[in-house]
């Protein structure tokens, strides 16, 4: 692989002949073009393909949407990327919860729940509270106590959510079990479940 030092090059980049002008790291490299591969792909390659192809068409969705837009343009200001390439990896990239904090919940209506979730165009975060030891309920996870929607801590922050509970668990005594079954969703329109086991 040959380096181009000084002023060789400028700002080009491309393939001219059989070499291809690239940046790797921040330097300018000069390697031989790269032939279409021999070798078919695998599935797990053409799955790949495929998400990437999808990935471009939402890029271009949101480049006919100016309020989407705006928001990615918004994510990209002052970054070393574009609009664009962060609507790709957007698509690409499901929301992430990383913590559920219930340390102040104690089966009463009212008290809060925190939630952390990865992603900075996380759209919603709907929680259900299950009761495991009552029934069966949906997903098999146990009887509803209650559902709804977790609110920004801060507004137009993405990171922490709150849920303030609505109703009393019953019997919520000592060694009690309850759980809890989260979904998350970003702007691309991924969604995740995550479950949390608690007792009171």
């Amino acid at each position: 692989m040959g380096k181009i030092r000084g002023e060789i090059g400028g700002q080009i980049t491309g393939t001219v002949g059989d070499v291809t002008i690239t940046t790797w790291k921040g330097i300018k490299v000069v390697r031989r073009k790269r032939g279409p591969s021999r070798v078919p792909p695998s599935p797990a390659q053409q799955q790949q393909r495929q998400r990437f192809l999808l990935a471009s068409e939402y890029a271009k969705e949101v480049g006919a949407d100016p309020e989407r837009k705006a928001l990615y343009e918004a994510l990209a200001k002052g970054q070393p990327t574009t609009w664009r390439a962060l609507a790709t990896q957007d698509y690409l990239t499901p929301p992430l919860i990383v913590r559920v904090d219930v340390d102040e919940y104690t089966g009463q209506a009212g008290q809060r729940i925190d939630i952390f979730v990865h992603d900075v165009t996380c759209q919603r975060v709907k929680v259900h509270l299950l009761d495991p030891s009552q029934g069966v309920g949906a997903n098999n996870l146990g009887a509803l106590v209650e559902e709804g929607e977790a609110k920004r801590a801060v507004e137009g922050q993405d990171f922490h959510w709150v849920y303030r509970t609505q109703v009393n668990f019953p019997e919520a005594q000592s060694g009690k079990p309850f759980r809890l079954l989260l979904e998350a969703e970003d702007l691309a329109g991924n969604k995740v479940t995550h479950t949390v086991e608690g007792e009171f």
